[in-house]
């Protein structure tokens, strides 16, 4: 019997990834960009009527170009061929690979490297809240307790747009004060809009107010630190690390297996840095992100 081939090809709608992703390959990420004016595509890697792999592109006109951006994929179900990761993308495209083992199979088909990997921490919220905070760096185990032990409130709610507007705004006078972008306000509300009860935002307070808050994605099994905000006060009071432990808690008991804290920059930000991985989180490197001007021929794989 002749085998079975490996075939991507167009989805009109969002298939469900076949294994746990990062936030920009889940279908909850697509419906907001596409809901802020984003041009939003979907592939599916299939054999017969079984899914094995799954890609989530961003599309967008510089000029007479229209250029395919595909962040953080595909996704492939477990024991699937790695060399079925080669989406055929058409015309010029860029693509960040969520593994270096992703990225060469890129380069060996054409694509070039535009920027260096980036390296993320992820935290893995499979083991009992006992084990989660034992593993837990001293100094950063030390500021919960100091957190644990003083004067702040707390509390967590899903994501409000209209309640919540104000956050945003701040934030975004963070992001100009520290000289860094993010996704906009309106992916924010958006996502919220369409999943309110996949966000959920951790606020500290004082008797002045709101101190701090750190809001969180959740998709399938895994979570994502989306942005979060702090007063001067807040770090003498250890604000951050006392709403990050109550969030691992909160999302291990949601049965979220995975949290990713984002991208880690030891040498442009080693304070945040080091804030991620003292929750016990693993250093995890990317792709490098890569460029290809050419369509790749090659929308089958042989089985």
């Amino acid at each position: 019997m002749a085998a079975m081939s490996l075939t991507w090809t167009l989805r009109d709608t969002a298939p469900d990834p076949p294994d746990a992703c990062a936030l920009h390959q889940h279908p909850r990420y697509g419906a907001a960009m596409r809901a802020i004016g984003a041009d939003v595509g979907w592939y599916a890697l299939t054999r017969g009527a079984r899914t094995l792999g799954t890609a989530q592109i961003l599309r967008r006109r510089l000029g007479p170009l229209r250029l395919t951006w595909l962040p953080r994929g595909p996704v492939l179900a477990l024991g699937t061929d790695p060399g079925a990761a080669l989406l055929p993308l058409p015309g010029p495209s860029v693509v960040q690979p969520d593994t270096p083992r992703t990225a060469r199979l890129y380069r060996s088909h054409g694509y070039r490297a535009l920027l260096t990997p980036a390296h993320i921490a992820e935290l893995d919220l499979t083991p009992d809240p006992g084990t989660l905070f034992a593993g837990l760096h001293g100094k950063w185990r030390n500021r919960l307790r100091a957190a644990q032990s003083g004067p702040l409130r707390t509390h967590d709610r899903p994501f409000d747009p209209d309640r919540d507007a104000d956050l945003l705004t701040l934030d975004r006078h963070q992001q100009r004060t520290r000289g860094y972008r993010a996704l906009p306000p309106g992916f924010t509300c958006a996502f919220a809009a369409t999943h309110r009860q996949a966000t959920r935002l951790f606020t500290a307070h004082d008797r002045a107010g709101m101190l701090a808050y750190l809001l969180f994605l959740m998709h399938g099994d895994v979570a994502t630190y989306h942005i979060g905000w702090a007063a001067p006060a807040a770090r003498s009071a250890h604000a951050h690390t006392l709403l990050m432990w109550q969030a691992i808690t909160y999302l291990h008991q949601r049965g979220v297996t995975r949290l990713d804290l984002g991208p880690i920059d030891t040498e442009a930000a080693p304070g945040l840095a080091r804030f991620k991985l003292g929750t016990g989180a693993t250093a995890r490197p990317l792709g490098p992100t890569l460029l290809r001007l050419l369509p790749h021929r090659g929308a089958t794989i042989a089985a």
